[in-house]
């Protein structure tokens, strides 16, 4: 054999080694980046299931019941149930869409302070990232400020009702802020799913005592029980409030994100959204039969039984509490992200967090009727991130991925995965199945969260609101003493009580 010869066989078998390693380099690659990430450091997804309940089911257990008032009863119980479908079906979503963007882009598998708005980057572009981060810092803003009215509210009607203590609501919120700013300066989900485990087990007792107390009314309330016709601006304030019974996709991304296999997310969403709809169908069903109309923004004050109407108020009062500190998580740490605050405790994170609290307190305060503000939320933010944004990304993601393996077939080298689908790619790249499941998704979304959003605004525009606590203050006419904590009583008139020996005036709030 001739040194040439020699040479070329030296030469091809060196580029054979080559290419082999390459190749093998290569299929390692992919191995990798199909492997799903596991956070040693993470939760089970039983706990991530904990989470879930405990950031929705407290605020809506005791404001969905009057939603059946504005819709009647089926169409209460239709819209309660095709919403908790529909919107588990999106938080699956959320979780499917999670593990695409971690095995198509490795730097989600470490550390990220705000998923949902990088979901909307890798769907959309940078226009999806800043207007996912508008909506949740809205969301997750307003949702504080109800559950700290919510939880006002409650404390005041528990001081009333045992010691007699009218103290004024501008008060009691001031310390609710103050008792909540301590548990705000943990970091993320990780470092405070025993909150969650709290606020879902104050829930669970609490419905227990709610149908206890449903049950003694039942007698003397359900013979005169009042239904109001259903108006239809009023039908789609209904709407409004059941979202905000499933407004929890906000934090789904940042719960999935601390897992410890967010390949579990989906059993997580479906056995949290079981027991909620468990919590929630006898409540609302049977608070509409036994009280009808005569049910405020809360259905705690239509129970009638002292030591159970206070004892469910401490327990969602401790609920909404702990709710903050999970809903609020989200907020800061896209608020701190924008201010490069460092991701650990330290004065500036201190510094951000009391100002948030601060802001929440001020908003409380400037509008102290929740109602409202809830129906508002339910058919704007809440509907935008729980029914409409998760099926629009995942029909997204999951063209460019495809889009993707379809550009990079036979390529050696694969360069930046900087791939976006087109409206055309989603119907071509899509199966037509899950299209129109989530066109149906879609359109439920659209339909009832813009009807919702002009009901509220009308409502809105035609309350009496009375001065805020800070103008009262300056004006020299703030008291101490509040309105107390009078039952509503049930009937057509509001009058009736199911308490022995007790008198209906300055015991039912109509006749007061």
């Amino acid at each position: 054999m001739s040194k040439e010869e020699t040479s070329s066989n030296l030469s091809l078998s060196s580029y054979d080694e080559k290419s082999e390693s390459g190749s093998r380099k290569k299929e390692d690659a992919l191995e990798e980046m199909k492997e799903l990430p596991h956070n040693h450091h993470g939760f089970h997804w039983i706990v991530c299931a904990v989470l879930i309940v405990g950031d929705m089911a407290g605020g809506g257990l005791v404001a969905l019941p009057s939603s059946f008032v504005n819709s009647g009863l089926w169409a209460g119980i239709a819209m309660t149930v095709i919403s908790a479908v529909l919107s588990g079906y999106t938080g699956v979503q959320l979780g499917d869409n999670w593990l695409i963007m971690q095995e198509r882009w490795s730097e989600y598998k470490e550390s990220c302070r705000k998923p949902y708005p990088e979901m909307g980057y890798r769907a959309l572009g940078r226009g999806g990232r800043i207007f996912v981060a508008v909506i949740i810092t809205i969301q997750q803003f307003g949702l504080s400020v109800v559950f700290m009215l919510l939880a006002s509210n409650n404390i005041s009607s528990f001081l009333f009702a045992f010691w007699k203590l009218n103290v004024n609501f501008c008060f009691i919120a001031l310390v609710v802020a103050a008792f909540i700013s301590p548990f705000l300066m943990l970091g993320s989900a990780k470092d405070f799913w025993q909150v969650g485990f709290v606020a879902m087990c104050s829930t669970c007792v609490a419905v227990c005592l709610m149908i206890v107390g449903i049950i003694h009314d039942w007698g003397g309330c359900a013979a005169e029980v009042d239904f109001p016709p259903v108006v239809f601006n009023k039908f789609f304030l209904a709407y409004g409030t059941i979202m905000f019974a499933y407004g929890g996709h906000s934090v789904f991304p940042s719960f999935q994100h601390d897992m410890k296999k967010p390949e579990d997310f989906a059993k997580s969403v479906i056995s949290g959204y079981i027991l909620i709809l468990i919590m929630y169908l006898p409540v609302s069903v049977f608070g509409y039969l036994v009280y009808g109309g005569s049910q405020g923004d809360t259905i705690i004050t239509s129970l009638q039984l002292t030591w159970v109407q206070q004892t469910v108020n401490v327990l969602i009062t401790v609920h909404v509490v702990f709710t903050q500190v999970i809903i609020c998580s989200p907020l800061s740490l896209q608020i701190e992200e924008l201010f490069r605050v460092p991701n650990k405790f330290g004065l500036r994170r201190v510094i951000v967090r009391l100002i948030i609290v601060l802001c929440v307190l001020f908003t409380a305060l400037s509008i102290p009727k929740f109602g409202v503000i809830l129906d508002l939320i339910g058919g704007t933010t809440i509907t935008l991130l729980t029914m409409i944004l998760p099926a629009i990304f995942n029909m997204f993601l999951v063209a460019s991925t495809k889009k993707r393996k379809l550009m990079t077939v036979g390529l050696t080298e694969v360069g930046e995965d900087s791939t976006y689908a087109s409206i055309m790619d989603v119907f071509r790249y899509n199966s037509w199945p899950i299209l129109i499941i989530n066109i149906c998704v879609l359109g439920f979304g659209l339909i009832g969260g813009v009807a919702s959003t002009l009901s509220a605004i009308v409502e809105l525009a035609t309350t009496e609101w009375e001065l805020p606590c800070y103008v009262e203050l300056f004006m020299g006419t703030l008291s101490f003493t509040g309105d107390g904590g009078a039952v509503s009583c049930c009937g057509k008139y509001m009058n009736i009580t199911t308490l022995d020996g007790v008198d209906p005036n300055g015991f039912c709030a109509a006749v007061s």
